[in-house]
């Protein structure tokens, strides 16, 4: 399921939705450093997320599936972005997960840079 959720993120990256900077997928929640397109709210780029992946795994998954909501962070400058990546980053080793592979630190040359409006 992990490995369904990334290639979700990615295909909805891919159609322009949102760029994508970070993630990790733990088996009890997920993180997700990303950036609106100008046409998409962050509110949208969740119900991308969250509403994509209960279709994709209805047949093999029944019940609830997500609480109510999330926890939103609005990125201030490239300290907070960078701080943001590391946070994400380290949340296996937190939990002490060792050589986790659904972390964005195992695909860091498809990822989508800090933006512009970020460097200063």
């Amino acid at each position: 399921m992990a490995e369904a959720m990334i290639a979700l993120l990615f295909r909805n990256r891919d159609q322009g939705r949102f760029l994508l900077h970070g993630f990790v997928v733990m088996p009890d929640h997920l993180h997700v450093l990303l950036t609106p397109a100008p046409d998409q709210s962050l509110e949208r780029c969740v119900q991308f997320i969250k509403g994509g992946f209960s279709f994709a795994i209805r047949e093999d998954f029944k019940g609830e599936l997500w609480q109510n909501g999330y926890h939103e962070h609005r990125v201030r400058d490239a300290e907070d972005f960078h701080n943001q990546l590391l946070y994400i980053a380290n949340n296996p080793v937190r939990r002490q997960y060792a050589e986790y592979p659904h972390v964005h630190s195992v695909v860091l040359e498809k990822l989508d840079s800090m933006p512009e409006y970020l460097r200063g």
